[in-house]
């Protein structure tokens, strides 16, 4: 499977910092390159910084750059600590209904919706709800990026074993190679894609 031929989906990952934007963007680049309308929500946020009144996230202003929407429209909830949502977001001014809503507005007015997560997988939003509870509720496929790298394998593996136990459903999976030098790039994908029981999707410029 390729990056062009993913319906809308939930994107991701094993950690933080694994490269879930840079993949977001190349996935709404290739739909374009079909020709395919393309809207990306980033429905949480945290690590903003502010520029005047407003609180901006750097990876929402990055999708927006590629589909050419406000960054507003992007991210609904963008807290400015650097933390898991249920520590950055001290106002407590989380509000599922609306992110549900935001998603179902942008998928019902263009050909594919990208919904980026915040963190990894098993990411509290709230005191009473996971990243998980947003993703179900979503009927959004998943797509999980993994960053090859030392201990990939376990995180992966452990990553797709939850989604599915969340009752969520694992479309595919991205190897994102975040560390050119990693010497054992092809052994550990070749590792995941023996034990993982879903696709590995593939970047159509590759």
């Amino acid at each position: 499977m390729f990056l062009s031929e993913l319906p809308s989906v939930f994107v991701t990952a094993t950690d933080t910092d694994a490269g879930k934007t840079w993949t977001s963007c190349q996935v709404l680049r290739r739909w374009q390159a079909r020709g395919l309308s393309v809207a990306a929500c980033k429905p949480v946020a945290s690590g903003g910084y502010w520029q005047g009144d407003s609180l901006l996230s750097e990876d929402a202003l990055q999708l927006a750059a590629v589909t050419g929407q406000h960054p507003a429209e992007v991210a609904p909830f963008v807290f400015e600590k650097p933390a898991s949502p249920h520590i950055a977001d001290t106002a407590g001014t989380f509000d599922l209904p609306t992110c549900l809503k935001r998603l179902a507005a942008l998928q019902s007015t263009h050909d594919r919706l990208l919904a980026e997560g915040v963190g990894g997988w098993c990411v509290p939003l709230s005191e009473t709800l996971m990243q998980a509870d947003l993703v179900r509720a979503s009927g959004l496929p998943v797509v999980l990026v993994v960053p090859v790298r030392l201990g990939c394998i376990n995180h992966a593996l452990l990553s797709a074993a939850q989604i599915r136990r969340d009752g969520c459903h694992l479309l595919g999976w991205f190897a994102n190679p975040i560390e050119p030098d990693f010497a054992d790039f092809s052994t550990n994908v070749e590792a995941i894609e023996r034990r993982i029981q879903v696709p590995r999707i593939r970047d159509d410029a590759a």
